[in-house]
């Protein structure tokens, strides 16, 4: 099923009606249904997910941003609509930005952390897998959200240098980060998701 929200998106409902929230968000030129399965390998109906789709064509997929030239134009944009989304949200299945996970792959994870860290209110947690940190603002509010970040020791699209740079940028400014890494490419394994599948069972824990 979907929600009436500007972005295109799937919502799979939690069996709680106040379970927190996982935000779900796609890589460049795919979309949101290659993510169907994250549900199914985190936990199930736990918790409330839903897979948002980018705003802006991509070839045979979308964009959150473009990745030559302005990339922020873009991100202005996505997290604004990604804000939008978010009081919808809110509004329909009655939780607060407080339970909400903000999560991506790749330009995805870009988004989740360059939402979570402009917020004025804090996110539950920012899920970052093989992106990268953009920008260097950030709320106070924000310095108390958790934040989950996932590399491959062999992703030729983004470095893992960088995001390594990036991981300690956050540490240096007082940032709780799961740093974790794996022999992987551009890409997600069983390893990583049963990490996250674990790290997002303890934070949900911490809400209570």
């Amino acid at each position: 099923m979907n929600l009436p929200l500007p972005l295109k998106n799937l919502y799979y409902p939690s069996k709680k009606k106040d379970s927190p929230l996982l935000i779900v968000m796609h890589g460049l030129g795919d979309q949101m249904e290659s993510y169907q399965d994250f549900p199914e390998f985190l936990l199930k109906d736990e918790i409330h997910t839903i897979l948002l789709n980018a705003p802006d064509p991509y070839f045979m997929g979308w964009k959150w941003y473009d990745i030559d030239g302005d990339q922020e134009i873009g991100l202005k944009k996505s997290r604004q609509l990604i804000e939008e989304s978010i009081e919808v949200i809110t509004t329909k299945i009655s939780t607060r930005k407080n339970k909400i996970f903000l999560s991506g792959f790749s330009q995805g994870g870009v988004v989740s952390l360059y939402t979570g860290l402009r917020s004025k209110e804090p996110f539950a947690g920012l899920i970052c897998l093989s992106g990268y940190l953009f920008g260097n603002e950030f709320t106070s509010e924000s310095k108390s959200t958790p934040i989950f970040m996932a590399h491959g020791i062999y992703d030729d699209l983004i470095p893992i240098s960088l995001a390594k740079t990036h991981y300690q940028f956050l540490i240096e400014n007082n940032y709780t980060v799961n740093w974790k890494e794996y022999p992987i490419p551009h890409s997600i394994c069983a390893e990583e998701m049963n990490d996250l599948k674990e790290w997002l069972f303890q934070q949900i824990i911490n809400l209570k």
